[in-house]
């Protein structure tokens, strides 16, 4: 029962994201897999028996996305989930070190980031629920995420499910 519990417990973040997130390379879409940020607490300071506030820092594992882009503006095939919006989606570059990548700030809303939207992306309706988007303005070279900001974070330690890729 313990074995089944702890099964149930890991694959549940994983159904809770049913969206589709494709980005095109050589003419066909080829789905972004989703992973989950590994999450450090780094403690603050405790002055005069004052706790200050932690830190969290939201990292991926891997110096680079495994997903490569063609060009400086890719195009992505996002379909979201019956609760999400399209602009609840946003594209972030990340940090890259030598072993892993990471996010600048431990929340996600005080990043820098590109909200899908008209004034950021084009988009059109792929004819069903999806949508076809790509940036108007050319991305730098970096690794980069698109994560919902709308998502409800995952554990005590905040986790988010994020689609990486590359732009060479």
């Amino acid at each position: 029962m313990k074995i089944l519990k702890t099964f149930i417990l890991l694959t549940l973040p994983l159904c809770l994201h049913a969206q589709k997130v494709e980005l095109k390379v050589l003419d066909n879409f080829a789905e972004v897999k989703a992973e989950q940020t590994q999450t450090e607490l780094k403690p603050g300071w405790t002055v005069f028996d004052i706790k200050l506030k932690d830190k969290l820092i939201h990292y991926l594992d891997g110096a680079h996305a495994s997903q490569l882009t063609d060009d400086y503006m890719p195009e992505f095939h996002i379909t979201p989930a019956k609760d999400e919006v399209l602009a609840d989606y946003v594209l972030i570059r990340l940090q890259g070190k030598k072993y892993y990548r990471r996010l600048a700030k431990s929340n996600i809303r005080e990043n820098e980031y590109k909200r899908i939207e008209p004034a950021h992306f084009f988009i059109k309706s792929d004819g069903g629920d999806g949508f076809i988007c790509h940036p108007l303005e050319a991305l730098v070279k970096g690794d980069y995420i698109l994560v919902n900001i709308a998502q409800k974070p995952i554990g005590d330690l905040q986790d988010l499910i994020v689609y990486p890729f590359m732009v060479p």
